[in-house]
């Protein structure tokens, strides 16, 4: 750390590469890294992670700024990815530069087995010491489309490395944030303990949480997200008098997850899709709701924890007040139930 101190900066992409390797932690996910350099079809990925759902993050670095190519690069290890199916992305990772058996691995990482389904729909992370304005363009393009891709900007100071969340929306890329900053405006670092997980908060819009708070009780005990999505979009077009901003399906997923996960009264689950879901919204818990995507199960929702018995769901404690805090955008009435 010393040397990379004194240069304040990474040289070269593959001093980036080895430190984030082992500190995939500073992005405020719970990654486990499961392959560098993974060969795909003639391609080579940077860094592939997989989280406790079985979701596998695409992750490409750059040691300066990241121009607009990336985008098509990530895009193209995307779809590459999603032509293999589990065996042989087993094997692939099993061959490759960290010879790591995944199932064991994700096995003793997050204490269950490896999903059936990983790598349907890989979601894409982009690390660089700055984003280019057409760049930060391409990502909120795609954020807007439902797609599930992040962006960060490292900083290297005296403390270590830090990654700054941009690109999340127009106001992120307004304020700059995706900017490279020089050493004398840079802020004073924020000094994350080593070897532990930090919280990581979402920003939470007043609006969403305004939204969730007065709201939360019509989907007990249990709601697909895209209903609680289409909920959301009528009640935005009904607030049209005080400008009330309307999230894309991800950014709006991501800070509804930040919520449930502070009040802990809502727990994310993943469902099978079925003819007669609808029937589900807000009435039943499906018989099979786990916590991670097992085979077959892929619509995200949320269930309801109630913490004692509750006869009636209008006077549950389930809202409580917040501090702060990736789909499917579809629009449907506030009075009718739809399916996923």
């Amino acid at each position: 750390m010393t040397e990379l101190t004194k240069l304040l900066g990474f040289r070269y992409e593959k001093d980036l590469e080895d430190y984030l390797e082992a500190r995939l932690w500073l992005t405020g996910l719970d990654l486990l890294v499961i392959g560098r350099q993974v060969e795909v079809y003639g391609s080579e990925i940077d860094l592939l992670a997989i989280d406790p759902t079985g979701l596998i993050h695409i992750v490409e670095l750059k040691v300066d700024e990241a121009k607009p190519p990336v985008v098509a690069q990530v895009l193209s290890y995307r779809r590459l990815l999603k032509r293999m199916n589990r065996k042989d992305l087993i094997y692939v990772l099993a061959h490759g530069r960290l010879r790591i058996d995944l199932a064991e691995a994700f096995q003793q990482r997050f204490g269950h087995t490896l999903p059936e389904t990983v790598n349907d729909s890989p979601a894409l992370m982009i690390i660089a010491a700055s984003i280019h304005p057409k760049t930060a363009d391409s990502i909120l393009e795609l954020l807007d489309e439902g797609g599930s891709i992040t962006a960060f900007r490292y900083v290297v100071h005296s403390a270590g490395v830090s990654l700054v969340p941009c690109c999340r929306s127009d106001q992120d890329v307004v304020e700059g944030n995706h900017v490279k900053m020089s050493p004398s405006t840079r802020p004073h670092p924020l000094v994350v303990e080593p070897h532990r997980l930090p919280s990581y908060r979402v920003p939470v819009d007043e609006s969403i949480r305004r939204f969730w708070l007065t709201h939360a009780q019509d989907f007990m005990p249990f709601a697909t997200f895209s209903f609680v999505y289409g909920r959301y979009n009528d009640w935005v077009q009904a607030q049209s008098e005080d400008r009330v901003h309307l999230y894309q399906s991800g950014l709006f997923a991501r800070q509804l997850s930040a919520i449930t996960a502070e009040s802990r009264e809502w727990t994310r689950v993943y469902v099978a899709h079925r003819s007669d879901m609808a029937a589900y919204n807000t009435f039943m818990v499906p018989p099979s709701a786990p916590e991670y995507r097992a085979s077959g199960h892929t619509l995200r929702a949320y269930k309801f924890n109630p913490v004692g018995p509750v006869s009636d769901p209008q006077s549950a404690n389930c809202c409580s007040p917040l501090l702060s805090a990736p789909l499917s955008l579809s629009k449907r009435g506030s009075g009718g139930r739809s399916a996923d």
